[in-house]
């Protein structure tokens, strides 16, 4: 193996004794190995050509061909070999010339051992600093190499969400060697399916072998098929840009990638494919779309292919569930199982009568607000020690990729029957759970003029105790928390649209300017100002 701090020499002079004296220095001390000789120039260029050495001392007359001719043919080949060239002073202005040409440095006869070294030892400092400019040069080269994959997702990352023109986007995509025709392209997303519904959840290393895998099958499928580029996006996600040549539809290949990843990963993966674009400035749009398109799959049950131009373009959604919020929360509050279970169903009930018109990001936005009133109800009722195990348990899973529709309600449900249950081992007092029963019904009837001898008696309590044990759990007086409701309710209804003589008489105020007169004194406006702020364009009549 060759020593990185050796360099090799060849020494070409018609004169016997000169190549001798030259040969017979101390070159291996100073890192110098001498590889050949040679008497002529041109038996020197083929010695030089077959050696390729680093170094080449030369005289500047020789027979058959001079060293100038030498030095022109050798440079040629080799820019960063180095020549030291001998010469009398009659040469001087052959040596000149030869400078010129690109030699490294002249000796002048007579020349003693010394004068030949230090020349030597110089060009070979100059050898070693090119050497290590070029292992530098090659690192940055392999390191850069290394790096390409990961420059082209930033690339694509920029140009899947910015508007950039061709004659912007050209000059880098030359750099990275982007194999895509700059015309004509789809844009797709692929997600792993819900991968924590195994019984054994894969460890950190095999989960990534498996996204590893993915990706490559990912790969080899879209290269059957069509130019692309295709890159983890995040976790559990991946973003492909294909151009759209006609040969095999988005959906075809798309399908093939479904396939490919059940049979040789034994995952199942969902794709949303946007609709095709032509410049590169409109993939912004191609990519929404496929995020429009892939949200979708919460309606299904994986392993599918959603096309945007196949979902239902819904436009202002129909509030659902709401009514059933607070319900759920007393339920919470109250430990009552059976009656969570009961609302959850009545939900999700409600949820699948307008499924096919509802937007994913608006039914996952519900379920996360359910969710989360759920988590704070449970932080106000239980030890936080004895309800974070549940609460971090259902955090896991909800950030899960890929879960269904009905995943989503199993996971709701199994969050609010365990907290419901630990609620009720935490043990509400029996005055607590009376006054709940006794909100239940009253929050039933805000439209009706509610005695409070009329929830006493509900409850089997008289009139003055459960007066003061309603203040003591709730902080409020009976008619405060009726006004209160009955003023929460108006709201919503006059947000909704509704008149104010019907909202006054929905939340049990006979009178209009009764009504309008309390909602004042609590809002700060009356119920037509209230109303107005959301409806300018439709004053009370």
């Amino acid at each position: 193996m060759n020593n990185p701090e050796e360099i090799s020499l060849c020494i070409i002079d018609d004169i016997k004794s000169v190549v001798d004296g030259l040969t017979a220095m101390n070159w291996e001390e100073q890192g110098i190995r001498v590889a050949g000789v040679s008497s002529n120039g041109e038996e020197g260029l083929e010695l030089i050509g077959n050696l390729r050495p680093d170094l080449v001392i030369t005289d500047i007359r020789m027979p058959i061909m001079d060293g100038l001719s030498m030095l022109r043919l050798v440079l040629e080949e080799n820019r960063n070999c180095k020549v030291i060239l001998i010469s009398g002073y009659a040469d001087f202005d052959y040596a000149q010339q030869a400078v010129q040409l690109g030699a490294f440095d002249f000796v002048v006869k007579p020349f003693s051992e010394e004068d030949i070294m230090s020349a030597a030892l110089r060009a070979k400092a100059e050898i070693m600093e090119e050497r290590l400019q070029l292992i530098s040069l090659r690192e940055m080269e392999n390191k850069l190499r290394e790096s390409m994959p990961v420059l082209r997702q930033e690339y694509f990352t920029l140009l899947v969400n910015h508007r950039i023109s061709w004659e912007e986007a050209a000059g880098r995509w030359d750099f990275l060697n982007i194999k895509l025709e700059p015309r004509g392209f789809v844009a797709m997303l692929i997600e792993m399916d819900n991968v924590r519904g195994e019984v054994v959840e894969p460890s950190i290393r095999e989960m990534e072998l498996i996204r590893f895998s993915l990706l490559n099958i990912m790969q080899e499928t879209l290269a059957e098929h069509t130019n692309s580029v295709v890159f983890r996006y995040r976790l559990d996600q991946y973003l492909a840009v294909l151009n759209d040549t006609g040969k095999s539809s988005p959906n075809e290949i798309a399908e093939q990638i479904c396939r490919n990843i059940e049979r040789y990963a034994k995952f199942t993966v969902s794709v949303g494919v946007g609709s095709r674009v032509t410049e590169i400035s409109e993939l912004p749009d191609s990519y929404r779309q496929a995020q429009q398109a892939l949200s979708h799959h919460l309606f299904t049950d994986g392993n599918t292919v959603i096309m945007y131009d196949d979902i239902h373009q819904s436009g202002s959604q129909e509030p659902l569930a709401l009514e059933y919020k607070d319900e759920l929360l007393l339920a919470l509050r109250s430990g009552n199982v059976e009656r969570t279970v009961s609302i959850l169903s009545a939900i999700s009930d409600s949820l699948q009568k307008l499924i096919s018109r509802q937007n994913p990001n608006y039914l996952l936005s519900l379920y996360d607000e359910l969710a989360a009133s759920a988590i704070r109800t449970f932080y106000e009722m239980v030890p936080y020690a004895d309800i974070q195990p549940l609460i971090q348990s259902f955090k896991v899973v909800q950030g899960t990729a890929g879960l269904s529709l009905a995943a989503l309600q199993r996971q709701l449900l199994a969050l609010c029957t365990e907290g419901a249950t630990l609620v009720h081992k935490n043990s509400l007092s029996e005055g607590q759970k009376v006054i709940y029963k006794a909100i239940d019904y009253m929050k039933s009837r805000l439209h009706l003029d509610l005695a409070v001898g009329e929830c006493a008696a509900h409850v089997h309590l008289s009139a003055s105790y459960f007066a003061s044990l309603f203040k003591q759990v709730t902080g409020m007086t009976v008619t405060q928390y009726m006004t209160s409701e009955r003023i929460q309710k108006a709201k919503l209804l006059l947000v909704e649209g509704a008149q104010v003589q019907e909202v006054a008489l929905a939340v049990g105020y006979e009178e209009r300017r009764y009504f309008s007169d309390v909602f004042k004194k609590i809002t700060g406006q009356t119920p037509t100002e209230f109303r107005a702020s959301y409806h300018m364009e439709r004053p009370e009549a």
